[in-house]
């Protein structure tokens, strides 16, 4: 299509919002005839929906810009109040004077009719946004400095936000919120609303977090070799096996068959190095492919391209749940994404778009996102104790730990341990998962196992998972809080636990009886304690 071509196709569309522009005009008036009559009007629908640029007209636009001025102050909306509001802004002779107040406010108009009246100015606003939208980008284009991969991860991202959505702005009463709530908690605790968190599959990282919420933005963060992508790639097998549910992984750093082997090992006992070397045996082979069979029907879908923005995955991600719901959105990892806008500045200003484009990503999907992050070289020196990472460590800025809404470190003190001597390296070593930050609910610390052979996380006493190889076959649980305490140990009962307390058996508070033990002489030690021997300490000791 030609450059011609277009602007033709823009031409007929201004035209098209031109001849609607009579009735958006005349409904405009009927919502500001509305609001200067009757201030339920206003407050009911007005408020809630409308904004001073929705409408077409600059004179109806600087007086419902008035009548906002004193809806906030708490003053009457009437054409008197509105008349001088505009004298004291400087904008009475703009509208017109006193007499094209007064005109609008003696509008012929029907009160039952204001959501229509509203639908109409709400319907040409957007159609105008959209056409600067498009004309915009037309610009762009025929510029020729971007390339078009860059103009249309731009278009998408500004068409994206003019999508018409449920409004929930404006004021509303505190009320109505409550009883909105309380209602919802009412069905939930009935059945009739099903949890949307998903669960990682960690029992105790679940029990902290509550689960991932939909429309919320989850940081896991640690050094390169900690075990990020491991982590992840468990959880979404987790999600994906234990629920039921799919999960999109988009990887910027490793190829499709990288993560396919991760897992392929993770669920097997094949070390995952003999995996991606090709040093496995034939019965290993047939291992391998009995658990193949197991998890060749789950529902995770992986997305390799590098060179990416969070625009495009939204994109991706819409495209995917348009066969289906997705529940759950990985990206490995942040530092790699790439900005959707050009010449942002600084690294430290790209990433903070980065990070504010994946919270609308996740809000518009309405799924948990859970995107990693590197760490900065904090953690790799100093003492013990200060390895552990902090919400400071998160590399190039600030902007993720403020956007995020849970933030999970992952630490592991047996890796500095053994940086110091190779060759006593664990097998299994003892993993923290450290919850920094929890938006909604506690912060504390989930203690699992890593099993780098198999580049998996795992909890000893959970159902399916492996067993500790240097404990000899016996699994415990680490406890991490006290009310878990009770449940992590358990005592033998003698063979006659239940059996009756005798009738001779002495009470506590009565002297037990003599067992005639003679405890022998006794001389010594009546001597060390006497007072002419240690004469020397305090009188009061």
């Amino acid at each position: 299509m030609s450059d011609r071509d277009l602007q033709d196709n823009l031409a007929e569309s201004n035209t098209s919002v031109a001849g609607s522009t009579y009735n958006a005009q005349e409904s405009e008036k009927a919502i500001l005839a509305l609001c200067m009559r009757s201030r339920e009007s206003l407050e009911s629908s007005v408020v809630k929906r409308v904004s001073a640029g929705d409408f077409v007209d600059p004179k109806h636009e600087l007086i419902f810009g008035a009548i906002l001025k004193l809806y906030i102050a708490g003053d009457k909306t009437d054409r008197t109040k509105v008349t001088e509001q505009l004298r004291a802004d400087g904008n009475l002779n703009k509208v017109g004077g006193d007499q094209a107040v007064y005109d609008i406010a003696n509008y012929n108009c029907v009160k039952s009719s204001l959501d229509s009246y509203i639908d109409v100015v709400l319907s040409n606003s957007q159609s105008r946004r959209l056409i600067t939208t498009l004309d915009d980008l037309l610009k762009t284009a025929k510029k020729r400095e971007s390339s078009v991969n860059d103009v249309v991860d731009l278009g998408v991202g500004k068409l994206n936000e003019l999508k018409v959505k449920d409004d929930t702005t404006g004021f509303e009463k505190l009320s109505v919120i409550l009883k909105r709530n309380l209602s919802e908690l009412r069905e939930a605790a009935e059945g009739k609303i099903v949890n949307r968190a998903v669960k990682t599959g960690f029992s105790y990282l679940d029990n902290i977090t509550g689960g991932f919420k939909p429309g919320t933005v989850n940081i896991i963060a640690a050094r390169p070799g900690m075990g990020k992508t491991a982590l992840v790639l468990n959880i979404a097998t987790n999600v994906a096996t234990m629920y039921s549910k799919r999960v999109a992984i988009f990887s910027l750093e490793m190829s499709k068959a990288e993560i396919a082997n991760r897992i392929l090992a993770a669920k097997s006992s094949v070390n995952y190095k003999k995996i991606i070397r090709g040093e496995v045996n034939r019965e290993e082979v047939a291992q391998l492919g009995e658990v193949l069979g197991d998890i060749a029907d789950l529902s995770i879908y992986i997305d390799e391209k590098t060179n990416t923005n969070p625009m495009d995955i939204m994109t991706k991600c819409q495209e995917l749940m348009a066969e289906q719901p997705i529940s759950l959105v990985i990206i490995d990892y942040l530092q790699l994404l790439k900005s959707a806008e050009r010449n942002v500045g600084s690294r430290q200003n790209e990433i903070a778009d980065i990070s504010r484009s994946l919270k609308v990503l996740a809000k518009e999907l309405q799924v948990p996102v859970i995107a990693l992050s590197q760490l900065n070289r904090g953690t790799e020196t100093g003492d013990d104790d200060e390895h552990i990472p902090t919400l400071a460590n998160i590399r190039d800025s600030g902007a993720i730990e403020q956007d995020a809404d849970c933030v999970i470190f992952i630490h592991r003190p047996s890796y500095y341990s053994k940086k110091k001597d190779a060759s006593e390296k664990p097998q299994v070593e003892d993993a923290q998962l450290i919850v920094a930050k929890n938006r909604h609910g506690e912060t504390d610390t989930a203690y699992v196992k890593w099993y780098g052979a198999k580049t998996l996380f795992f909890e000893v006493d959970r159902n399916g998972d492996p067993i500790d190889p240097t404990t000899n076959g016996s699994a415990y649980t680490r406890t991490t809080t006290s009310d878990r305490a009770s449940g992590d140990y358990h005592f033998e009962e003698s063979a006659d636990a239940d059996a009756p307390i005798p009738e001779d058996a002495p009470f506590p508070d009565e002297p037990m009886p003599d067992d005639g033990d003679d405890p022998g002489d006794m001389s010594e030690n009546e001597a060390f304690f006497s007072d002419d021997v240690h004469d020397d300490l305090p009188g009061d000791f």
